[in-house]
């Protein structure tokens, strides 16, 4: 999938490559949060000693930064996206994923207020991979 960047995000992905020591595989705004993608083997060379870096990077960003690492497995990214909540099971048919959760408070926070969360999750998910629909259960 093609990608287009702004003079913005270019800037910013640089300044984050340098200051950070790591190569950014993407970099996206959706809702006032900053998402970095990057190698699964660099987030902690990224967020630092006790979140001591990324802290940096926000104050310098003035943004909340979120990490997260890249997997070519669509359901350890998708563990790695919402982190630090918990499904129970991700099971995939075809190009639909279905979320499985035991606990209503679990489901509500994937889904957020007017469904906003789960559709920023497809919107990122649907960037690297072929996906056509995310239930939750």
């Amino acid at each position: 999938m093609k990608r287009l960047y702004d003079a913005e995000l270019i800037k910013d992905i640089a300044l984050l490559e340098n200051v950070g020591k790591v190569q950014i595989k993407d970099l996206f705004l959706q809702d006032g949060m900053l998402y970095c993608i990057v190698n699964k083997e660099k987030v902690s060379s990224l967020i630092g000693v006790g979140g001591k870096k990324i802290k940096k990077i926000q104050s310098m960003f003035n943004k909340r930064i979120k990490v997260i690492g890249y997997s070519d497995d669509v359901k350890e990214f998708i563990k790695d996206f919402i982190y630090p909540i918990k499904v129970d099971e991700i099971e995939q048919e075809d190009k639909n994923l279905i979320l499985r959760c035991k606990d209503r408070k679990t489901k509500g926070l994937l889904i957020g207020r007017g469904k906003i969360g789960l559709t920023n999750l497809q919107d990122v998910v649907s960037r690297y991979f072929k996906i056509n629909n995310i239930r939750v259960e």
